[in-house]
């Protein structure tokens, strides 16, 4: 019986003795180094912060476009636009649309696109002409894409 209050009076005091506060000095541990401990960091606290008018965190936006051909091609043809090209170099995979065009034929939809597009590169190209591709970089302005090819 006097072993076994022995025991159980050890294995409290050595819980007891873990759980103690290094940094109050009663342990008698060593005090943390200089780099463990945390510095205060001047700056503004995220109470203090000020956001424009009008900002979102979102990532897209709706774009709309309008588009036409000017040319006297009556035959069928297709337009293609992408959002990836570098000075007339497309980058194929990034194709968003993809739709039968002729003269009297005016494209007019709306889609999402990321932010960082800012132009889009439109191919017009016709079965019956190949090698006479209609082939334009369009700005995006005001989220509207608007030209005659």
């Amino acid at each position: 019986m006097k072993r076994v209050n022995l025991l159980l009076s050890i294995a409290i005091i050595t819980f007891l003795s873990a759980c103690s506060d290094s940094s109050s000095g009663t342990s008698g541990g060593a005090t943390p180094a200089a780099a463990d401990v945390p510095k205060k960091e001047s700056g503004i606290k995220t109470s203090e912060l000020s956001v424009p008018e009008g900002f979102t965190f979102s990532t897209e936006r709706e774009v709309t476009f309008d588009l036409s051909v000017a040319s006297s091609q009556n035959d069928r043809g297709f337009m293609s636009i992408y959002t990836e090209f570098n000075e007339g170099a497309v980058d194929y995979t990034s194709q968003i649309i993809l739709t039968p065009m002729n003269d009297s034929t005016e494209f007019k939809s709306s889609m999402m696109l990321p932010n960082h597009v800012d132009k889009v590169w439109v191919e017009i190209w016709y079965p019956s002409a190949l090698g006479s591709e209609i082939k334009q970089m369009i700005d995006i302005v005001d989220n509207t894409v608007i030209a005659t090819l």
